[in-house]
């Protein structure tokens, strides 16, 4: 009697259907933040728009805007990657430059409806810091101080001040509003910073 051999079928090939779900639940969420607003979007609208059931929606998220907060990184990461080539102190001048650039995009205006619409959700603060904030500062950090290591910076350079006194400036234009960001502002503000971390 001869042995009946299971046929296994292929698994399909690209993503797994779970992930291709998940990814297009972020890409419609993004749609609708981009489009909407943070607070316009409800959850039902991105399940609708990804075309999946609001029950597959918590298979990944608590709530609404975990959703959104995903969605606006996994858009953001090509964007916000720190380029750390170059020596001295050019990839710092560049992130600051690059910094100025994508405050006033489009993908600038989505990130500050994601950090205002979380204003209140103690948790997703503390993970805009780690995934934003903590991330870059930790390449900037690395950047000025291999720049006190070559003697292009002080000895006594602060790498936590340095970085305030680069960016802040950029960031209070970006939430005030009173004045122009662009890359000109950016440069005056390196021209104006650095030469007073040099060695003398």
């Amino acid at each position: 009697m001869k042995e009946l051999k299971t046929k296994i079928a292929p698994r399909p090939r690209g993503r797994p259907r779970s992930e291709r779900a998940r990814q297009e639940i972020l890409e419609a969420a993004y749609k609708l933040l981009r489009d909407k607003g943070f607070n316009a979007v409800g959850s039902h609208e991105i399940a609708q728009t990804a075309g999946v059931s609001s029950a597959t929606l918590y298979r990944w998220w608590k709530s609404k805007e975990e959703i959104l907060f995903d969605a606006c990184f996994e858009r953001m990461k090509p964007i916000l990657a720190i380029p750390e080539t170059g020596s001295g102190l050019t990839p710092l001048r560049r992130y600051v430059l690059r910094a100025a650039e994508f405050l006033v995009s489009e993908e600038g205006a989505v990130m500050a409806r994601v950090f205002t619409g979380i204003h209140e959700d103690k948790r997703l603060r503390q993970a805009f810091l780690e995934r934003y904030v903590e991330h870059r500062r930790q390449i900037q950090r690395r950047i000025i101080e291999d720049a006190i290591a070559s003697c292009e910076l002080k000895s006594t350079t602060d790498p936590e001040l340095l970085i305030d006194v680069l960016t802040g400036p950029l960031f209070f234009r970006w939430l005030q509003g009173h004045a122009p960001l662009d890359k000109g502002f950016a440069k005056s503000i390196l021209d104006s910073v650095i030469p007073a971390f040099r060695p003398h």
